[in-house]
């Protein structure tokens, strides 16, 4: 079988039935597009490098259940794209980070705070994020840090838009309800 003239369909085809040439094939077809793409981005070669070995090794790894519902092209840069963001959103400072969480889990509230009860809070939403399930949490970093749109992160992650913004929605709620708590240990704690 010559699998350079078969199709991305038909590859995608073979691959969840484990051939790994075909695996191969859209390897070689996509690998120096895709690195490019991450290294215009990135501007640093190892750093796109990882990121493009990511997208492939999760593609492998989920192939015998990945659902594509437009191009493969398409959906392999949509993973680089969510790959670069998660990237970027890791190297951001945290304390920047958390700041931003909570201006908008909690709008206007820091201004009220001393120094150190905002340290303290500053700590609590990133506690709080992190107990979020992986995927309310990677909806909602795509969302807030990369101030993504729910259809663009919708696009980017294979869900419905509905999909989405329920689970933006669930993890706002959550971070609400375990930050009430805190922000009420916080306030009283100097008292």
């Amino acid at each position: 079988m010559n699998l350079a003239s078969l199709s991305d369909t038909e590859l995608i085809d073979e691959v969840k039935r484990s051939h790994t040439a075909a695996f191969e094939e859209i390897f070689k077809r996509y690998w120096e597009p895709l690195f490019l793409f991450a290294h215009k981005k990135l501007k640093d070669e190892d750093d796109a490098k990882d990121v493009v070995q990511d997208v492939f090794i999760n593609f492998w790894i989920r192939s015998s259940s990945i659902v594509i519902t437009e191009s493969l092209e398409k959906y392999l840069y949509s993973s680089v794209r969510y790959e670069l963001l998660y990237k970027i959103s890791r190297s951001l400072k945290k304390e920047e980070k958390i700041r931003h969480y909570i201006d908008v889990v909690m709008p206007d509230f820091t201004a009220s705070l001393d120094p150190l009860q905002q340290k303290e809070l500053f700590a609590a939403v990133d506690e709080q994020i992190d107990l979020l399930p992986d995927r309310l949490k990677q909806i909602y970093l795509l969302s807030k840090d990369e101030n993504l749109s729910i259809k663009e992160i919708a696009s980017m992650l294979n869900l419905s838009e509905q999909t989405v913004k329920n689970q933006l929605s669930t993890a706002l709620k959550k971070l609400r309800v375990g930050l009430k708590e805190a922000f009420i240990i916080i306030l009283f704690s100097n008292i």
